[in-house]
């Protein structure tokens, strides 16, 4: 025996409907970025390489040197950041593809390089003098 639907039930599918486009339009105009970011390469937790990434720009590539004869060569293009070769055993930092977005990281534990993509407009916070 199948029960009808209620107007009331009607109006609470309507509105749990509208929550979700709300919030899927929320995160999209929040995912929107601007388009000045920074690429940033570390070695041991130290920053080796930055550069700007701007439309138009000439592809880029680094090779990292992360000693004993360890090393990376990274792909900094408009479009998108990787790590093109290394000579790590495991090579998951090649494996693992680009990066595109502000925030993305591709790591290679092996040697201890990390490359990320920084928004432009960051700066460091300043420490927080207020405690209680």
């Amino acid at each position: 025996m199948r029960m009808p639907i209620k107007v009331g039930d009607l109006v609470v599918y309507f509105f749990a409907a509208a929550l979700i486009v709300v919030g899927l339009l929320g995160m999209y105009v929040m995912g929107t970025e601007s388009s000045d970011k920074n690429v940033v390469i570390e070695v041991k937790g130290k920053e080796v390489y930055s550069c700007r990434i701007y439309k138009g720009m000439a592809p880029v590539e680094f090779r990292v040197d992360a000693g004993n004869g360890k090393y990376n060569v990274v792909s900094v293009t408009y479009e998108e950041v990787k790590i093109k070769e290394a000579n790590c055993p495991d090579q998951v930092c090649v494996k693992s593809g680009p990066i595109r977005h502000a925030g993305q990281a591709i790591v290679c534990l092996p040697h201890r390089v990390v490359v990320k993509i920084t928004a432009g407009h960051e700066e460091t916070p300043d420490v927080d003098d207020i405690a209680s």
